[in-house]
C-alpha cells in the first residue's frame, strides 16, 4: 500500500506518492483484489503450514486506507493488531474504519517498535516504493519474533516496466529492486522463503517467509508456535538424558 517519505518511500523526502497511484491504491478494484486474491493466497499458504494467527500480534506495514487491515482482522482475528502508514491522510482513513487496531503514522525504514515484538507482519506491495527498501526489510526482520512469519507481496520486472510506462517513472528502477534482489535480501536478514507463489498472473510474487532463528533450512521453523514445540521437546529430551 502507500509508503513514502524520508528514506522509506518513493520520490524525495516528504513527497507523497503520485495522485494517480494513490487513487489506484484506494480504488474498489484494489480492494477486490486484496479480498479475493491476495489475502486468500496468504490464508491458504498458512493453512498448508499449520500457521494460526489467532493468538498473534500482527502488524500491517504500509496499511494505506486500512482496507488490508480490515481484511486481516476479519480473516485471522489476531490477539493484537497494529497498522501504520507514512501518509497521515491514509492513517486517518484507516482509523475511520473503527477497527480494534492500533493505527499510527510510521515509516517502514525506521519503525518505532521493539525488537521481536510481532508474530506476523504483512507487507503488501510496499517495499518496491522505497528507495531504501533493504532497510525497510531489515526493520521488518528486526520486529519479528524468532519463528514469526512475513506475508509479503511485491512486483517483478514486468509490472515495474508497466508502472514506468503508465506513470512515466518508477522509483524501483533506480533502487535496485527486483524479485531476485528481494530473495537475496530476505536470506541476508534471516528470513527464509517457506513458500513462493505467482500473483496477478506472474506480475507479482507472493511470499510466505519465516524468521529462521539461526537455522539454515525453512523446514526447521515455520511459526513461533512450532519453534516453541521444538524447544520444549528439546528441553524434555535433555532433561531425560540428565536423569538417566
Amino acid at each position: 500500500m502507500s509508503q513514502t517519505s524520508g528514506s522509506g518511500g518513493e520520490g524525495h523526502p516528504g513527497t507523497p506518492i503520485e495522485p494517480g497511484e494513490l487513487s489506484l491504491m484506494n480504488s474498489r478494484a484494489r480492494e477486490l483484489l486484496l479480498k479475493y486474491w491476495d489475502l486468500r493466497l496468504f490464508s491458504a499458504a498458512m493453512r498448508r503450514h499449520g500457521i494460526d494467527l489467532g493468538d498473534a500480534v500482527v502488524l500491517d506495514a504500509g496499511c494505506g486506507s486500512g482496507y488490508s487491515t480490515l481484511l486481516i482482522w476479519e480473516m485471522f482475528r489476531p490477539r493484537e493488531l497494529l497498522a501504520f502508514d507514512v501518509m497521515p491522510e491514509q492513517v486517518e482513513r484507516a482509523r475511520a474504519r473503527g477497527l480494534p487496531a492500533t493505527i499510527f503514522v510510521g515509516d517502514i525504514t525506521g519503525l518505532h517498535l521493539a525488537d521481536q515484538s510481532c508474530d506476523a507482519v504483512f507487507v503488501l506491495g510496499v517495499l518496491h516504493h522505497c528507495p531504501n527498501w533493504r532497510e525497510g526489510l531489515a526493520q521488518v526482520a528486526r520486529v519479528l519474533r524468532d519463528g514469526g512469519v512475513l506475508l509479503l507481496e511485491e512486483p517483478g520486472k514486468r509490472h515495474i516496466a508497466l508502472e514506468r510506462a503508465l506513470l512515466g517513472w518508477a522509483s524501483t528502477c533506480d533502487s535496485g529492486f527486483n524479485l531476485e534482489s528481494l530473495r537475496q535480501e530476505l536470506a541476508r536478514v534471516g528470513l527464509a522463503v517457506v513458500e513462493e507463489k505467482p500473483l496477478y498472473f506472474g506480475l507479482f510474487g507472493s511470499f510466505l517467509c519465516a524468521k529462521m532463528a539461526g537455522h539454515t533450512s525453512p523446514e526447521h521453523i515455520v511459526a513461533r508456535r512450532l519453534l516453541h514445540t521444538f524447544s520444549t521437546a528439546g528441553d524434555m529430551a535433555a532433561s531425560h538424558e540428565v536423569q538417566t
